[in-house]
């Protein structure tokens, strides 16, 4: 069974709507607005803002260890561990 798209979207155009889709756009904005607005207070917005704030400053101030580059893990790299002739040359 084949349906040509374009047919079908044309049908659906020029059809009328299902009986219960009429007035459903109002019911839903109508439900949304009844909903409480929820959130937290001022209070609680600037001290979680000033928490995020101290511990970025305090991360970046008292560094826990010095920073290590990680090794170069490139296969084809004269030094590195993944190079043929190492991983060929290596004992087991």
């Amino acid at each position: 069974m084949q349906t040509n798209i374009d047919d079908a979207l044309q049908r659906l155009a020029t059809g009328t709507p299902h009986r219960g889709l009429a007035g459903l756009e109002d019911r839903v904005l109508n439900a949304i607005a009844q909903q409480p607005v929820g959130g937290f207070g001022a209070g609680t917005t600037l001290g979680a803002m000033g928490l995020a704030l101290a511990l970025g400053v305090f991360s970046n101030v008292v560094p826990s260890t010095d920073a290590q580059a990680a090794p170069v893990l490139s296969p084809l790299g004269a030094s590195s561990p993944l190079a043929p002739s190492t991983l060929l040359g290596a004992t087991r």
